[in-house]
C-alpha cells in the first residue's frame, strides 16, 4: 500500500480535554481535528476504541467489535434532543482534572446515557428510530452477542463466562432465547449505546474528512478470554472442555524480562480460522474499517508465529513458538479486498519471516526514533536516514517514554556512570547537534519529518515538550496508565503554525 507523504499526531480520545473526567467525541474532538487541519497534518492516530478492560487498558476489552460508551459526548446528546442543557449544567467540571478518572466518568456518564435512552423511548424522532433500526440490522453479526454478553455480565456480576450457569456458558439456544426475551430492555439499551457512539463517531469522521484529515486506528492482535468474542465463538479459540484457555498468549524471555511475559489472552485456533476462510477475522477487520481510514496491526509477528504458553504455567518460560498461517490469511484478504490499508507493527524481537510477510503484501512497517541509538547494530534500521519510503515513523509510541522523558532518563543514567548510557548520550547529542533537552526534542521531530518515510506520527506529548510524568503507558505495570489528558489551552495557534511550516518545508503539507 502506497501512502501519500503526510504527518500526523497520536492522541487517544480519552486524552482530550473537556467533558466529565474523560475526553469524548464532542466539541474537543472536533476542535482537535480543526487544530490538525490548521497545522497541516494529515493523520490523527488513536488507540483502540473498544470498551476498556482491566486497568482501563484499551488493549484488553470485552469486545473486539464494540466501542467504549464513555466516549459518547453529552453535548452531542443535547444537540440530538436526548438531553437538556440542565443535565450538562449539573455535571462536575471534569475538565479540570489533570488526569482521566475512569471511575468517576463511568458513574456520571452512565446516568446521562440512561437519561438519553429514556428520552429516546418516550419521544425520539422518527428519523433517529429508523437510523437505530438500520444500525442494529447492519451490525447484527456482532451486536446481538455483545449486548447479550454485557447484560449477562451485569446480571452474573462477572465477565468470566465460564463461571456463569452452564446453560448460559454453553449458549444453549432455548435458554439464550428465553433470557433475550426476559432482558430485552437491557439488551436494547446496550445496542442504543453502540448506536450513539457510531452516530457521533461518523459525524467526527465527516468533520475530519472535510478537513483532509484521516483517522488511523489500532487493532490488538489478541482478545480477552473474558469477552463476548470468545463466549460467542469458543470454537475459534484454543479452549479446554470447561471453556477455559488451554494455552495463553505472551512473549518469550529476553533481556528485559527474564521470565518472559505472560499476557493471558486466549489463543486463536488458526486451523479453525483457515477452514472457515478466516470469516471471524475478516468480520473484525471490516468492522474496524467502518471506523478508520488506516489500521495498525499490533503484534504483527502473531500472523507468522506466536508464543504458546500452557495455561497452568505461571511464567512464559515454558512456552514455545507455533507457526500461524499469515500468508493464507493475507492471500484471502487480498483476493477479496485488493490493496490492504494496514500498517504492520513489526517491532521487537521479530524474525526475517515477519519482514517477508510484511513486504510480500506491500504493508508499511514501523520505525521508532527512540530505538535508533543503542549499541546493537540492528538499531540502525531506526535511524531516520535509513528509513524506507514505505514506512511509518514515530518519535515514540504509546508504550514508550515521552521524547523529553527518554532523553532526560538517558542523561541521568549517563551521570550515574552507566557506560552504555554515556555512549548512547554522545550518539544522540552528535546526531542532533545539541545537548539541551528541549532542543533535542525539536530536532527529533524535525529530523523525523525530513526523513524519507511517507508517514510520520508524533505523540502530542512530544510536540508539547512534556516529560515522563505525561507518558501514556508503562508496560509491565497495571496502575496509573492510560490517564494522561491534554489540558485546555495547551494547543496554540503558534504551535499550529510552527507545525504547518515544518510540514510544508518537508513536503508533508
Amino acid at each position: 500500500m502506497d501512502l501519500p507523504r503526510r504527518s500526523g499526531i497520536l492522541l487517544h480520545i480519552t486524552s482530550l480535554p473537556g467533558g466529565a473526567y474523560t475526553g469524548d467525541l464532542g466539541p474537543s474532538a472536533h476542535g482537535f481535528a480543526d487544530f490538525l487541519a490548521e497545522a497541516g497534518q494529515g493523520w490523527w492516530q488513536t488507540l483502540p476504541l473498544n470498551p476498556i478492560g482491566d486497568s482501563e487498558s484499551p488493549y484488553s476489552s470485552i469486545s473486539a467489535f464494540a466501542c467504549e460508551p464513555l466516549m459518547i459526548s453529552p453535548e452531542a446528546l443535547v444537540e440530538d434532543g436526548l438531553l437538556n442543557e440542565r443535565s450538562l449544567r449539573s455535571l462536575p467540571n471534569g475538565s479540570k482534572t489533570a488526569k482521566a478518572d475512569f471511575v468517576e466518568s463511568k458513574r456520571v456518564r452512565s446516568k446521562l446515557r440512561m437519561e438519553a435512552y429514556r428520552t429516546f423511548l418516550d419521544r425520539g424522532s422518527q428519523d433517529m428510530r429508523l437510523s437505530f433500526g438500520e444500525f442494529r440490522e447492519r451490525e447484527r453479526g456482532w451486536l446481538d452477542d455483545y449486548c447479550l454478553f454485557t447484560t449477562l455480565r451485569s446480571r452474573c456480576g462477572t465477565a468470566d463466562w465460564t463461571t456463569w450457569p452452564e446453560d448460559l456458558a454453553r449458549r444453549q439456544p432455548s435458554v439464550l432465547s428465553a433470557v433475550s426475551e426476559e432482558f430485552a430492555g437491557e439488551i436494547d439499551y446496550y445496542a442504543f449505546e453502540q448506536f450513539l457512539f457510531d452516530r457521533q463517531w461518523q459525524a467526527l469522521r465527516r468533520h475530519c474528512k472535510n478537513r483532509h484529515v484521516g483517522i488511523f486506528g489500532d487493532v490488538p492482535m489478541f482478545v480477552s478470554h473474558q469477552s463476548a468474542d470468545v463466549w460467542a465463538h469458543p470454537e475459534a479459540f484454543l479452549l479446554d472442555e470447561r471453556g477455559r484457555p488451554s494455552f495463553v498468549a505472551g512473549a518469550p524471555p529476553d533481556a528485559f524480562a527474564a521470565d518472559g511475559q505472560r499476557w493471558g489472552n486466549a489463543l486463536y485456533d488458526w486451523e479453525h480460522h483457515e477452514r472457515t476462510g478466516f470469516a471471524w477475522w475478516k468480520s473484525r477487520l471490516e468492522r474496524q474499517l467502518e471506523l478508520f481510514d488506516l489500521l495498525r496491526l499490533d503484534h504483527f509477528i502473531g500472523f507468522t508465529r506466536y508464543w504458546r504458553i500452557p495455561s497452568d504455567s505461571q511464567t512464559a518460560m515454558d512456552g514455545q513458538w507455533i507457526d500461524a498461517p499469515g500468508h493464507a490469511f493475507f492471500d484471502q484478504l487480498t483476493r477479496e479486498h485488493g490493496e490492504l490499508p494496514f500498517i504492520a507493527e513489526d517491532l521487537g524481537a521479530v524474525s526475517q519471516e515477519v519482514w517477508d510477510l510484511r513486504d510480500h503484501y506491500g504493508l508499511p512497517g514501523m520505525k521508532v526514533l527512540q530505538f535508533a541509538f543503542g549499541g546493537d547494530p540492528e538499531n540502525r534500521v531506526h535511524h531516520p536516514d535509513e528509513y524506507p519510503r514505505k514506512s511509518v515513523a514515530f518519535t515514540g509510541t504509546h508504550d514508550s517514554n515521552t521524547m523529553l522523558g527518554w532523553y532526560r532518563d538517558l542523561e541521568r543514567r549517563a551521570q550515574s556512570n552507566d557506560a552504555n548510557a554515556e555512549v548512547d548520550l554522545q550518539r544522540v547529542q552528535s546526531y542532533f547537534g545539541t545537548s539541551r533537552d528541549v532542543d533535542v526534542v525539536d530536532a527529533a521531530v524535525r529530523t523525523l519529518l525530513a526523513s524519507p518515510a511517507d508517514t510520520v506520527i508524533v505523540p502530542l506529548q512530544d510536540l508539547l515538550h512534556l516529560d515522563e510524568r505525561h507518558r501514556m503507558n508503562r508496560p509491565g505495570t497495571t496502575n496509573g496508565n492510560w490517564t494522561w489528558r491534554l489540558e485546555q489551552g495547551q494547543l496554540s495557534h503558534g504551535l499550529a503554525m510552527r507545525l504547518r511550516a515544518l510540514a510544508e518545508a518537508t513536503g508533508r503539507l
